[in-house]
């Protein structure tokens, strides 16, 4: 070889560099290995490096199987790859320090579980990790898609909140969203949650020295973070990212990093932000973004996010919109001693829910049936469009099959509620909150606001429930007319 000739590298010997360069930093890791399970172009804003080191501190004690320092909570808002980089990139870098490492993941969902184990065995598999680090291979015998393990003994077991764990320890425990924004309102699928993390607690190797790392936004004052930092606090690393700077930032000398008060002024800017707080409404924005989950006890709707207009002002704007009127029933054999029937009218123009008028009355079941055709064609009911529409709980069943049989109302019934009101006033209040909900005056809004805007501290809530029902059908999908009838036939106007 000549004297002075540059000595090309070969491909093995970048090979070795680059694997050399993925065990030693765990963000290394993540950059070369970000293209084989995610299409776009990665967005590496600081707080990426930030949990990844963090991540690689914990990962020296597990490899080396020493008392653990503490376990971790990750507060951060949804889109800032947070389930990428914890519970699909770190499992697989873990198995390059320490193949023989145990794994056990959860979310709420299964199917959620089961698409992160996957995409982390995904990365596994890939020619890119093969060629890097050739000594990890999955076992054929164990290598599905909710339970794999390699040949040097190390396992990947995939669960999700409510379901069983049994025969599994790990060395590392990762909980993942452990409960979803929609089920934030419910108490017995948050006590669920908790419980389900207690039970995770329990399937470790050695108490001492694995540790349990949670990640997911706020979603309430009493879910799994607020339990799990009033009962262990001192011995849990809190790191809580919200969108926009405030002090809610932890540890505090991060706030350094934000940028213009912002977390990550590329994917989470102004504008996004903006639009998430419309789409969420304030009090669900508030724990996703701003990590602040509002109190149990606080209100969902606010009075003033009512948007009113006057009966003459509806009447002239009103055209050929189709009246809907939603009930909740309730009756006994004797007036006031059971709780009272709530009937609302509404209509759908443009974008708005205009509620025309909404009432309680408590009446016996006969009277009940004699009022009810009154108060629709009083409200606007036309035959032709309008439709009455009940809840089907087992007195409302009797209302509708005695309705069918002896008027000719369109009846039908709503759908079976599977959420609790809570969680059903908390998906319809962005839309409310947005001016979406207009109310024609008249004696019977304050009633409705104040019952409405107290829930749930009110002694009754059957406004809230026929609400949230005009809201779904009229805001939230779309409307199915009685057969034979279309759109057309009222101008586009619903």
């Amino acid at each position: 070889m000549a004297k002075g000739a540059i000595i090309q590298p070969t491909n093995e010997l970048l090979d070795k560099v680059q694997a050399l360069m993925c065990r030693k930093r765990f963000y290394c890791f993540v950059e070369t290995f970000w293209s084989v399970i995610i299409p776009e172009e990665p967005v590496f804003n600081w707080h990426i490096p930030y949990l990844c080191e963090e991540l690689q501190k914990l990962a020296y004690y597990i490899v080396n199987r020493l008392p653990k320092p503490y376990d971790i909570i990750i507060n951060i808002p949804p889109g800032t790859t947070k389930s990428t980089i914890v519970t699909i990139m770190f499992p697989a870098w873990l198995w390059t320090q320490d193949p023989s490492l145990r794994v056990i993941s959860s979310s709420y969902s299964s199917d959620v579980s089961l698409d992160q184990a996957q995409k982390s065995k995904d990365i596994i598999t890939s020619e890119r990790y093969r060629r890097l680090f050739p000594e990890i291979m999955i076992r054929r015998d164990k290598s599905g898609k909710g339970y794999y393990g390699n040949t040097a003994g190390g396992e990947r077991y995939v669960t999700s909140t409510g379901s069983a764990v049994t025969g599994k320890h790990a060395h590392i425990i990762l909980n993942d969203d452990p409960q979803s924004p929609k089920q934030a309102d419910s108490e017995p699928l948050r006590l669920q949650a908790v419980e389900f993390t207690k039970t995770l607690s329990t399937r470790k190797v050695n108490k001492k020295n694995t540790p349990t790392i949670t990640i997911m936004q706020r979603l309430h004052e009493e879910d799994v973070t607020g339990y799990l930092l009033k009962r262990k606090g001192d011995k849990i690393k809190h790191i809580c990212l919200p969108a926009e700077l405030s002090d809610q930032v932890k540890p505090a000398e991060l706030k350094a990093n934000y940028v213009n008060g912002l977390l990550d002024p590329v994917r989470l800017d102004g504008d996004v932000l903006a639009e998430a707080r419309v789409d969420l409404g304030s009090r669900a924005y508030a724990g996703q973004y701003e990590q602040t989950p509002a109190s149990a006890s606080g209100n969902i709707v606010q009075k003033s996010w009512f948007q009113h207009i006057s009966r003459a002002q509806f009447e002239a704007m009103r055209g050929g919109a189709t009246m809907h009127f939603f009930l909740d029933t309730a009756y006994d054999e004797k007036h006031g001693d059971n709780d009272p029937s709530g009937i609302l009218a509404a209509c759908k123009i443009g974008q708005q829910l205009f509620v025309y008028h909404a009432q309680k009355v408590w009446k016996t079941f006969p009277d009940l049936l004699a009022f009810l055709p009154e108060y629709c064609n009083t409200w606007g009911y036309t035959k032709r469009g309008s439709t009455l529409r009940i809840e089907p709980k087992a007195n409302g069943i009797s209302v509708v099959q005695q309705l069918r049989r002896s008027t000719d109302l369109n009846v039908t019934e709503t759908p079976t509620p599977k959420d609790s009101k809570a969680t059903r006033l908390s998906t319809c209040s962005p839309k409310i909150e947005c001016g979406r909900v207009v109310l024609v005056d008249g004696d019977w809004v304050d009633d409705f606001m104040e019952e409405v805007a107290g829930f749930p501290t009110q002694t009754h809530d059957e406004f809230v429930d026929i609400l949230c029902y005009a809201i779904d059908y009229l805001l939230l999908k779309d409307i199915t007319l009685p057969k034979g009838m279309s759109k057309a036939r009222f101008g586009g106007i619903l």
